[in-house]
């Protein structure tokens, strides 16, 4: 009998191909790649996150992210967004394993007419796949605890490049504009599919003291970041992030022909983890005595890396 690939290693082959998905997609995040490498840093990959508006697709992903040992834990609101979010974590005192951040746009909090257009996007791209053999991988890694290696390289395919994207029809132009009337964040994620909308990099392995020095070296080698780092010196956690280029993206017209539209999709994070704080303001430790890193987010951080891509309402053609 084959060996089978455990939750870890699963996680890892996971990781590496949504890694590179993303880096033929984002040139910001190879500059990146090699500022770290010219640092004499490691490229520690902290967190990917995705945004969708398919309830269902949300509840594969989570289903599928178990069978890498990733497990939901803690939940997060932004209605000024028009999101809800949530991450999956390997439950445990170590913050290094990589994790995911998950937004659903709320749909609800959308103008009935303008939920509905949701809705129909939604519908097309599910029709667009077929999710059963990946189910079926799934369920079979839920019984053994493991997959064997012909499929393992069956479920991350699937994983990355079909349950990860946009399978159906480019978004209706209407669709896309009439979304990013309300929510810019909810917009994008529709232009983009459950795609990685960022990949985030842990600041102290990729060889700075602080995230303040990276920062000022993304600057200096060219890339654009937010205006300011979220998160004050000495706290539990801080971000920036670089400002999503502007693609052209594939959008259909009303006449049924195919045109562009000007869309902010995907962009690059780093990340400085501290000492996690009970709420009385102790400072907490592993079992081990060591300090025990804070692994999860803080809502009011994310909600301005989400600026970071927020497709406008004015997308024209070209």
């Amino acid at each position: 009998m084959a060996s089978l690939l455990p939750p870890h290693i699963l996680r890892e082959r996971f990781v590496q191909t949504a890694t590179a998905r993303f880096a033929g997609n984002v040139p910001d995040f190879v500059r990146l790649q090699k500022l770290v490498a010219d640092k004499g840093g490691r490229f520690h990959n902290d967190h990917g996150a995705i945004r969708t508006a398919d309830p269902a697709v949300c509840a594969l992903f989570v289903r599928a992210a178990r069978v890498l040992g990733l497990q939901r834990e803690l939940d997060y609101r932004f209605p000024a967004k028009k999101l809800v979010s949530f991450d999956l974590q390997v439950i445990g005192e170590d913050a290094t394993p990589f994790k995911v951040f998950v937004s659903e746009v709320e749909l609800d909090a959308f103008p009935p007419a303008v939920a509905a257009l949701i809705r129909e996007d939604c519908a097309e791209q599910a029709a667009a796949v077929d999710h059963a053999p990946f189910i079926a991988m799934i369920a079979k890694a839920e019984n053994a605890g493991g997959l064997a290696e012909a499929d393992a390289a069956v479920l991350i395919d699937h994983f990355v490049h079909r349950l990860m994207s946009r399978p159906g029809p480019p978004l209706k132009r209407s669709t896309l504009e009439a979304v990013a009337s309300v929510s810019g964040e909810a917009a994008s994620a529709l232009a983009l599919g459950p795609d990685f909308n960022h990949v985030t990099i842990d600041v102290r392995a990729a060889g700075f003291g602080g995230i303040e020095a990276m920062a000022q070296a993304m600057l200096a080698a060219g890339l654009k970041l937010l205006p300011a780092i979220q998160g004050a010196p000495g706290t539990k956690l801080r971000q920036t992030a670089t400002l999503a280029a502007t693609m052209d993206t594939p959008v259909r017209e009303a006449d049924g022909s195919l045109g562009i539209a000007q869309t902010e999709k995907q962009f690059v994070e780093i990340i400085e983890r501290a000492q996690a704080h009970a709420t009385d303001g102790a400072p907490l430790w592993t079992q081990d005595g060591a300090p025990l890193v804070f692994r999860n987010f803080l809502a009011a951080n994310a909600e301005k890396i989400f600026d970071a891509a927020s497709t406008k309402a004015t997308a024209s053609s070209c």
